[in-house]
């Protein structure tokens, strides 16, 4: 017999944050929607009917607050206890811990936060009598909780205990929804609906199992992520809601006793419901999802060892922070920045597409638009604007508009990770551009891959992208096949540099400085090998984080050493600042770098003292090559506000790469689901072969541009001029 959780005897409690001090914490006005609502219908007879002193909201708490009060509740629930918190959420850089956001959480002190394992510590006490526990997860890449690292103690764990539900709103690799122009999130919207409004064809008690795949059918449907479900026991049969659909269940609330009269009427539920006939066993996840509709979960042990650098960690200032609800305490965690699911048709629906005979597909875009290196980033966007706009002119693809979906990565790992997450669940994605990181690229590959969606970078010169880890030992392997790049990486670009110096500019002892970013420290270990090989001498190193401005300490040090060159790896925006305290200290000292440095901004920041400075990078400026003559010209015409930079030609190629492989598809305009041909774009990008505005196009069995041509330029009456190609 399905029993309702004896409202007399279950505690619910429900946090959220929705507005926050920080400024890099955007506000999520649903999440307060949720709460209201929700409080409302688990205080209603008809619902649950749980006691107004039975039930504790925290709409803005602090962690104090948060943990008094679960610990409060954790005390006196007897029957049932089901809590939910909606939010922003993270996971620590060093311990892979997940923290759940508060009003005055900041993001680079997460002890600000809310600590997932001072919940999982407090439910899991001898003091905690409730037989039975909820947990209801409504976060971006949510599925963590039930197969990611933390599933083994954390609350995947919690399934080992018995009567433990743990409901997911979607899977690692999928963002949750805010849709723009709705009341509440995605996922708790339409569990709202079915405590508002029932479940049809269900019995008169909601289990849990009957509202996961009824949440499940109605997700799916709207072409939204899909939910997962793990249970323990017989938790599939916990039921807090009775089914709003049937006539009410009679006889009397029931105060103490353990059964009420509601549950001595209920009727068997269906095997469906039957713990014994469909409850997965204990600790396994049930995934119940289309193939198409989410990738894999589980990947074969190479692929998992190639992707677990790129998941969690990065150091430094650029840390990744992710929407993981996972705790035995959280039943909903909506978390993360507001995602609309764009289905197909630019300025319509799926219909409006099939009735005009038209496909409308999206080519995302993932750059720095805002900070430091705005500049480099919205040449990126502006130059892959100006490739799919040149396509719809020529009816490239006949039937097919193209459009693009720029998202600002700020430069950031967090921001990349979301980013890609975002890319994912926009069904009418086939392709992305971008990032402009390295570091950034490589927390987006993994997300990528798992959705079979290909990225090719105009920028990213990391070696360990296409080539893998082992690479300075010699060993390549590709660790992702949805990877492509348009310029020449790092094993081209730093012996470029060491060869120009130490044959044309003579010079024999480096001192070499990195931002600690993968970018960064890629480059300078090529250079510091190819510096040595042809010749001339390291003479001291250093490691600085990429926020770093003032060099002093790091110019004494060349200076004291000797060394007649700096080489720094990273982006201009520290380049330019510590060429201009080198030359301070040491007018002939000259500063070398790779591509990132190649900027108007670098020349500017370090003053006319820079003067022969140089920088490489892969292939050449569009204004140097008669092939670039159209897209320059072109690039002007349209207006753009910011110049294409060091690599706008570059994104145009690639973004003419997506395009032609899409072209070879043979796409039916009247397709409305393009998501469906991303594996086979991959294979056919893997393919390409024309000539781009930089050059050839086409790439290698690992990805790389087969172009590796790297041009040096020297920085001269405050501008770079290709010295060497």
């Amino acid at each position: 017999m399905t029993e309702l959780s004896n409202p007399a005897r279950s505690r619910a409690l429900l946090i959220g944050a929705h507005s926050f001090t920080d400024p890099d914490l955007e506000p999520l006005p649903a999440v307060a929607r949720n709460l209201d609502r929700l409080a409302e219908l688990l205080c209603d007879r008809s619902v649950w009917g749980l006691d107004a002193g039975h039930l504790s909201v925290l709409a803005e708490p602090d962690r104090d607050q948060a943990l008094g009060e679960a610990g409060r509740l954790a005390d006196e629930a007897e029957d049932t206890l089901l809590v939910y918190y909606a939010g922003h959420g993270f996971v620590h850089d060093l311990s892979n811990e997940l923290y759940l956001a508060l009003p005055r959480t900041d993001p680079r002190r997460l002890y600000t936060a809310l600590r997932y394992q001072d919940i999982r510590e407090l439910l899991l006490g001898p003091q905690v009598r409730a037989r039975r526990k909820v947990v209801i997860l409504d976060c971006c890449w949510s599925g963590l909780a039930l197969h990611g690292a933390m599933s083994a103690t954390g609350l995947g764990g919690l399934s080992d205990i018995g009567g433990t539900f743990v409901l997911t709103a979607t899977s690692e690799t999928r963002t949750a929804l805010a849709p723009p122009g709705e009341t509440y999130t995605a996922f708790t919207g339409e569990l709202i609906g079915a405590l508002e409004k029932g479940v049809p064809e269900a019995p008169p008690l909601l289990t849990m199992t009957t509202l996961y795949r009824h949440l499940y059918d109605a997700l799916v449907a709207k072409g939204r992520p899909t939910p997962q479900q793990r249970n323990g026991n017989t938790a599939g049969a916990i039921a807090v809601a009775r089914n709003r659909h049937r006539p009410p269940v009679p006889g009397p609330e029931p105060e103490d006793a353990v059964t009420s009269a509601a549950e001595e009427a209920s009727v068997d539920p269906p095997p469906v419901d039957s713990p014994s006939a469909e409850e997965p066993s204990v600790g396994k996840p049930s995934v119940e999802e289309p193939p198409d509709e989410e990738p894999p979960d589980e990947k074969s042990s190479d692929e998992d060892s190639s992707a677990r650098g790129t998941r969690v960690r990065l150091p430094g200032r650029r840390r990744r922070w992710t929407v993981v609800m996972a705790s035995a305490l959280v039943v909903a965690a909506l978390g993360s920045l507001p995602v609309a699911l764009n289905l197909i048709g630019g300025d319509g629906s799926d219909a409006d597409a099939k009735a005009k005979g038209n496909l409308t597909v999206t080519i995302g875009v993932s750059a720095p638009l805002s900070g430091d290196l705005v500049g480099l980033g919205r040449g990126i966007r502006d130059s892959a604007d100006l490739a799919v706009k040149k396509a719809n002119a020529d009816n490239a693809v006949p039937g097919v508009t193209f459009k693009i979906r720029a998202l600002d990565d700020k430069g950031d790992v967090a921001s990349g990770h979301r980013n890609a997450t975002e890319l994912v669940a926009d069904r009418s994605v086939v392709g992305v551009v971008g990032p402009l990181n390295s570091a950034v690229a490589q927390v987006m590959q993994k997300v990528f891959y798992d959705a079979h969606l290909t990225q090719i970078s105009p920028s990213n010169t990391a070696p360990a992208l296409t080539l893998g880890d082992g690479w300075q030992q010699g060993t390549f392997a590709r660790p992702y096949n949805t990877y492509f790049r348009t310029v020449a990486n790092d094993t081209a670009q730093a012996p470029a540099a060491a060869r120009y110096l130490y044959v044309k500019s003579q010079r024999r002892k480096a001192f070499v400085i990195d931002d600690k970013q993968t970018y960064g420290a890629s480059l300078a270990q090529s250079f510091k090998k190819a510096f040595g090989e042809e010749g001339g001498t390291i003479v001291g190193e250093s490691h600085v984080d990429a926020g770093r401005r003032d060099f002093s300490t790091q110019v004494s040090q060349a200076v004291n050493a000797g060394a007649d060159v700096v080489y720094y790896g990273g982006e201009y925006d520290a380049a330019g600042p510590l060429s201009k305290q080198l030359h301070a200290a040491s007018p002939g000292v000259l500063l070398a770098g790779g591509d990132g440095i190649c900027s108007d901004t670098y020349a500017t920041v370090a003053g006319d003292g820079a003067d022969g400075d140089i920088c490489t990078m892969g292939g050449a400026v569009p204004g140097s090559l008669p092939s670039a003559e159209t897209f320059i010209k072109d690039y002007k015409a349209a207006g753009y506000n910011s110049s294409y930079s060091s690599y706008g030609g570059y994104a145009y190629d690639a973004t003419s790469a997506l395009i032609q492989a899409f072209k070879s598809l043979h796409v039916d305009p009247s397709d409305t689901v393009p998501s469906a041909k991303r594996e086979s774009l991959r294979a056919a990008v893997q393919n390409v072969d024309f000539d781009g505005v930089m050059g050839k196009v086409g790439f290698d069995a690992n990805g790389d541009a087969v172009s590796q041509a790297v041009t040096v330029y020297r920085l001269s009456g405050g501008a770079w001029k290709a010295v060497q190609a």
